[in-house]
C-alpha cells in the first residue's frame, strides 16, 4: 500500500508498506527517508545502503537511486521531501539577518548546499517529530498549517543533527586541510553505513580497509579517532540496536534473531545483550510483549 500526499507548497509526504517492491531509477528533492518497520534498501552513487529502524538516510536534490523492499514481513517506510523553494526560504532564514528578511520577504533564494547523503540515528527530537507527522498522515489530516508546522520543526532538527554528526563529529580527525578532512570524514562514512547495512554478514577489517580506501592500520586509528571506538565495537552496538528493535517489533524467537542480526551463538549475544540494557533479551522481550 502506497500513500502520496502533495501539499500546495509542493512538499511532499510518502509512505509505503509492503514486503516485496522495486523502483528501478527514482529522482527526489531533498529527503529524509524512514523505516519504522523491516527495512528498505538503497542503491545511489555506486554503493548500497539498507535502512533499518533507529536509522534515516537523507538524499539531496537531484539525487538518482533505485530502491527495493524484500523482507519476510512488510516493512513500514516513510519518507518526507522538502521542495527546493521550502528549503531555500528556510536556509535563507538562517543566514540573512531580520532587516534583510523584513524588506526583501519573497526575495528568491539561493541554491542550497547539499548533505552527506549517509545514515544518521533516528532518536530523540528527531524522531519524535516526525513519527508524530507520520501519525497525522496515516490519519489523513489535511490541516496544512499544521503539516508544514511539522517540516518546518523537522528541518530545525535535522540541522541540529547534521552539526552534531557531521560538523562537530568530523573535527575530530587533525587534519590542517579542510580538503583532507572532508575527503577522510567521506570515506569513514562509507565504513560506517556499509557496516550497518551489512550487519547480519560477517565482516572483516579486510573488506573495511578496501570500502574506505585506506590501509587496515589507518582506518583502525582514523576511525578510533572519529567514532570513540573501534569498528569491531561499533559493529556490535548496531548489532545490539539491531537485535532490541526485533524484539521489540517482531515475534521471532531469539534464537532466530541471534543469527538474523549476525552473532555467531546465543551466549555472547545474551551476555553482551545484558551488559548494554542491563536486561536479558528474554526478559526485554516479555515486558514488551505483556
Amino acid at each position: 500500500m502506497k500513500t502520496l500526499k502533495i501539499l500546495s507548497n509542493q512538499n511532499k509526504l510518502y509512505s509505503e508498506t509492503t514486503s516485496e517492491a522495486f523502483y528501478s531509477d527514482e529522482q527526489s528533492d531533498f529527503s529524509i527517508r524512514t523505516v519504522t518497520r523491516g527495512s528498505e534498501e538503497y542503491r545511489l552513487n555506486n554503493k548500497t545502503i539498507n535502512v533499518f529502524p533507529g536509522y534515516f538516510l537523507v538524499l539531496n536534490d537531484g539525487t538518482h537511486y533505485q530502491r527495493k523492499i524484500y523482507t519476510d514481513g512488510p516493512s513500514n517506510t516513510f519518507s518526507v521531501q522538502f521542495s527546493k523553494q521550502f528549503l531555500a526560504d528556510y536556509n535563507r532564514s538562517l543566514v540573512c539577518d531580520d532587516a534583510a528578511l523584513m524588506d526583501m520577504p519573497f526575495d528568491r533564494a539561493d541554491k542550497t548546499h547539499g548533505f552527506h547523503e549517509t545514515l544518521y540515528p533516528f532518536k530523540n527530537d528527531l524522531m519524535f517529530n516526525l513519527l508524530h507527522l507520520k501519525y497525522h498522515f496515516d490519519k489523513k489530516v489535511n490541516n496544512e498549517l499544521l503539516i508544514n508546522e511539522y517540516l518546518h520543526h523537522s528541518l530545525l532538527l535535522f540541522y541540529q543533527v547534521y552539526y552534531k554528526e557531521v560538523l562537530i563529529n568530523s573535527r575530530r580527525l587533525n587534519f590542517v586541510k579542510p580538503s583532507t578532512r572532508r575527503e577522510l570524514f567521506k570515506r569513514l562514512n562509507n565504513v560506517k553505513d556499509y557496516m550497518i547495512s551489512n550487519s547480519n554478514q560477517a565482516i572483516g577489517i579486510e573488506e573495511l580497509s578496501k570500502v574506505a580506501c585506506l590501509s587496515e592500520c589507518h582506518l583502525y586509528k582514523l576511525f578510533k579517532e572519529l567514532y570513540h571506538c573501534s569498528p569491531h565495537q561499533y559493529l556490535q552496538k548496531v548489532r545490539l540496536n539491531r537485535a532490541k528493535s526485533l524484539l521489540n517489533d517482531t515475534n521471532y524467537p531469539i534464537n532466530e534473531i541471534v543469527g538474523m542480526v549476525g552473532f555467531e551463538n546465543s551466549s555472547s549475544f545474551i551476555r553482551l545483550f545484558k551488559k548494554n540494557f542491563s536486561v536479558t533479551p528474554q526478559n526485554y522481550k516479555a515486558k514488551n510483549f505483556a
